[in-house]
């Protein structure tokens, strides 16, 4: 190497170490940048590869300086699938975990009672209702026909009631669907678009870190509404030029791609049913153009799914002991799903059983018989009652038919042979048939009281909250030692910055040094010669 040739050397290094502060430096300063990735300057010593002609064997090749590379980030692509995998897990259970806390704020009777007798709306109208029973038999009817009416239709508001606020929980759910949807519709854009961007940042040559950043922080946030694969492949953009591209799929199912390059698809509702099937759109560019023109699309299974995306699906469609052998032909694990639907059809059965059973202790060919709950207000059509619908007849109403105290004609006066019977109703065991509510349903049936029937609605939703806290707080626990993890490699540490900028101050302030020496030698070798 010349005596020039150093200060080239010298140069370069502090040239390095320069790029080493400001490395550092930006690292420090993007320290509580969300999403932000540890960089790393990458050096290599420079030396020359090919003997100069006039060399000699006695020559000493010495290297040249360093040379800096280029500037990368510190990540672990496998701590990256882990905690992706976690974040669906604690997306799936905490969606669904609200779900079901939404419905015990209906369903819960805990704290809804009187204050003397604290059983909850729905079961203290049912004893109310078969106090009065009880008192009709020991004073007679007369009197009494008038208040069990009255007691019966507060029992009836109160399943319509409910009833109707778990409509309106469907129609909160189906928008929070729908804006979920919307929401991963816009991230796999904004994936799609960045792709785009980092592919032309590698084009010009350059890294563009930050654009990385974002595109992971963007894959974390998907990762919590849909369980995702995500794989990086080298595309050639001709020209010997090989760019990186990185390709998004569903990692259950049928795999189906979400994110290829710089196309991506969109979620939606499939209009051809009514069971909130969803669709995937075909892969398109930012023009529009398909990435394939016989891509037209698919329609995604009911397990194709996993995450808070397809945990708010299932709490619009799992029915429970209620789905039909297609459900679970379809998903082996149907019966054992519940949302919405299912509360609704087990409130369902509840109403229809005790109108079924109190119509039918009524019937008894007297004057006065009748049915006493109907579909309606104005009808005294019993026929398909749920807790919707479920009404005092109209004939009960306006009193042309009332409670039969006895079913026998030739019965003495004051017989209430017939009142017991419907007092023993409410002690009465009682099968609540799913396929009394669809045909069609599989599950098996429940033998229990009225109040053991509701009891039972709610300590199902109970052991559903419970199971699902335990799972979210075991998954979100097992994310936050995945995200600690990762945060080790990714995240800055001050510690080791703090290091860097002492290294490479130190390397800095010896370069220059070495830059002072080397004048002062050549100084001497100049003007140590002049006569």
């Amino acid at each position: 190497m010349s005596t020039f040739g150093s200060f080239t050397t010298v140069r370069l290094g502090i040239y390095a170490a320069q790029k080493g502060l400001d490395v550092t430096g930006n690292n420090i300063t993007n320290i509580n940048t969300p999403g932000y990735t540890r960089q790393r300057l990458n050096q290599v010593s420079l030396i020359s590869s090919v003997n100069d002609r006039y060399s000699s064997s006695y020559s000493t090749r010495i290297g040249q300086g360093a040379v800096v590379n280029n500037v990368t980030q510190l990540r672990d692509p496998g701590l990256d699938i882990s905690y992706r995998k976690a974040t669906s897990d604690v997306g799936a259970s905490n969606a669904k975990l609200d779900g079901l806390n939404s419905l015990a704020t209906i369903l819960d009777e805990v704290g809804k009672g009187s204050l003397d007798q604290d059983d909850g709306v729905i079961l203290s109208q049912l004893n109310d209702l078969r106090d009065l029973i009880s008192q009709a038999i020991t004073n007679g009817t007369d009197t009494y026909d008038t208040l069990i009416r009255s007691s019966a239709q507060s029992l009836v508001t109160l399943f319509n009631s409910y009833a109707d606020k778990l409509s309106e929980l469907e129609g909160t759910y189906e928008k929070k669907l729908d804006q979920q949807m919307e929401e991963v519709n816009n991230i796999l854009t904004k994936i799609r678009d960045l792709n785009v961007s980092i592919r032309d940042s590698d084009i010009r040559g350059d890294a563009g870190l930050e654009l990385r950043d974002e595109r992971n922080r963007l894959l974390d946030e998907l990762s919590q509404y849909v369980k995702i694969d995500v794989t990086y492949s080298m595309e050639d953009v001709g020209a010997d030029t090989m760019v990186e591209k990185l390709t998004v799929t569903l990692a259950t199912g049928d795999k189906n791609p979400l994110v290829d390059g710089e196309y991506s698809t969109q979620f939606s509702l499939d209009p051809q049913t009514n069971n909130y099937s969803m669709v995937l759109g075909p892969l398109t560019n930012d023009r529009g153009q398909k990435l394939s023109e016989d891509d037209n699309g698919s329609t995604l299974g009911d397990n194709d799914l996993y995450g808070s995306l397809q945990s708010i699906r299932e709490l619009l469609t799992e029915e429970g002991e209620f789905s039909s052998q297609g459900d679970v032909d379809i998903d082996p694990n149907a019966a054992t799903k519940r949302g919405i639907p299912y509360y609704r059809q087990a409130l369902d059965s509840l109403a229809r059983e005790f109108a079924t059973e109190m119509n039918k202790l009524n019937d008894t060919k007297l004057d006065g018989a009748g049915n006493l709950f109907s579909t309606g207000s104005d009808t005294d059509d019993a026929d398909g009652i749920t807790a919707a619908n479920i009404s005092v007849s109209k004939s009960w109403a306006d009193g042309t038919v009332t409670i039969q105290a006895t079913n026998r004609a030739d019965a003495p006066s004051g017989d209430t042979s017939n009142l017991t019977k419907f007092l023993d109703l409410f002690s009465k065991k009682v099968d609540f048939d799913p396929s009394h509510i669809d045909p069609d349903a599989v599950g098996d049936s429940y033998n229990g009281t009225f109040e053991e029937m509701f009891l039972k609605i709610q300590s199902t939703l109970a052991q559903d909250q419970k199971s699902t806290d335990s799972l979210l707080n075991n998954y979100t626990i097992t994310a936050g030692d995945i995200y600690v993890d990762r945060e080790g490699v990714t995240g800055v540490d001050l510690n080791d910055e703090a290091t860097n900028l002492m290294t490479y101050q130190k390397a800095y302030t010896a370069a220059c040094r070495l830059m002072t020496v080397l004048e002062e030698a050549l100084d001497s070798l100049i003007n140590g010669m002049v006569v």
